[in-house]
């Protein structure tokens, strides 16, 4: 191999332990969702904000460390967006793919209310769509977990 994977791996796995730590507390998190929209305070709806904002943040580490190590600049102004999509491309002969098209779709949605949860108040969002999100957290984590580790056995295997 080309260069050492261990270091990547190293730094996913890390990530990978982080986000663990977040799955375990949606369980928490869950208990909002099941509310009635009237009954959730405005701390919580903005807590249920941050969660998602640092799942997403969390994904966006793991996606920089691979564009990093096989250097895929990523230099544009929009970067977030760019780099999203090349976790879902294969290179052949250079990387293999990090998620597939579904993966990549339900993830797009964290990316676009993370950057909204940036750029605005918190008592500007719509509890429904943030809700909404809230509910795919555990398809993102479980696919997006999955596909980590496949990715690391293709790397860890291959002669890229």
């Amino acid at each position: 191999m080309k260069y050492s994977t261990a270091l990547l791996e190293a730094d996913i796995r890390d990530e990978l332990e982080k986000l663990q730590l977040l799955a375990r507390e949606y369980e928490k998190l869950r208990e909002l969702l099941a509310l009635p929209d009237s009954e959730v305070s405005f701390f919580d709806k903005a807590a249920v904000g941050y969660f998602l904002h640092s799942f997403y943040n969390g994904c966006e580490n793991i996606f920089r460390s691979i564009a990093r190590f096989f250097e895929n600049d990523i230099g544009s102004e929009s970067w977030h967006r760019d780099l999203l999509k090349r976790m879902k491309l294969e290179i052949p002969g250079y990387r293999p793919r990090l998620i597939d098209n579904e993966t990549y779709e339900v993830l797009n949605e964290f990316r676009a209310f993370r950057h909204v949860f940036r750029h605005c108040y918190s008592f500007e969002l719509d509890w429904a769509r943030e809700k909404a999100i809230a509910e795919k957290f555990p398809l993102a984590w479980e696919s997006l977990a999955s596909q980590v580790d496949s990715f690391l056995l293709t790397i860890r295997n291959s002669d890229l």
